[in-house]
């Protein structure tokens, strides 16, 4: 069966009506989609403004990534160097365990949806700029993140 154009602009996800809220850094925002304290589950897109990024971060869990629009650019350190991954829309990816990163867009806005799932209270550790931990961010952070931001979708 093939979709017409029309019926795939019906049910296209629209990025511009989401209640987008502040991310840690300048240019950066997010929705919570779903959080999951009990199976260490927790959903949500970002959105990057144009030539921007978040911080240094060590991901403490499972983490899903899909590129809806624009792109991502993942600036990995490996080994002791930095390695530019860039990713465009539609690019899919999972892992992120121990991976320390800074994620950011390029010329273009970028949204993501992330998925990140941990045996552990902890999805990712803020990092300093000599990548010290500076602080864990936990599954709980985030319900109670969606509680008062979004309290209309959170669910008990």
């Amino acid at each position: 069966m093939k979709i017409s154009t029309d019926d795939m602009e019906k049910y296209k996800y629209d990025t511009s009506k989401i209640n987008w809220e502040p991310f840690i850094t300048p240019g950066c925002f997010y929705k919570l989609l779903h959080v999951d304290v009990k199976s260490g589950i927790a959903d949500m897109l970002v959105k990057f403004a144009p030539n921007s990024e978040c911080m240094h971060h060590r991901h403490a869990a499972t983490t899903t990534t899909l590129v809806l629009e624009g792109e991502l650019i993942v600036r990995e350190q490996i080994d002791g160097k930095e390695v530019l991954k860039p990713k465009p829309a539609g690019s899919y990816s999972i892992g992120g365990v121990g991976e320390v990163h800074i994620e950011g867009s390029g010329d273009k806005e970028a949204i993501i949806f992330f998925s990140m799932r941990t045996n552990s209270d902890v999805i990712y550790e803020l990092l300093n700029p000599d990548l010290s931990i500076k602080r864990a961010i936990t599954v709980a952070d985030f319900e109670q993140d969606w509680i008062d931001k979004w309290p209309e979708e959170a669910v008990a």
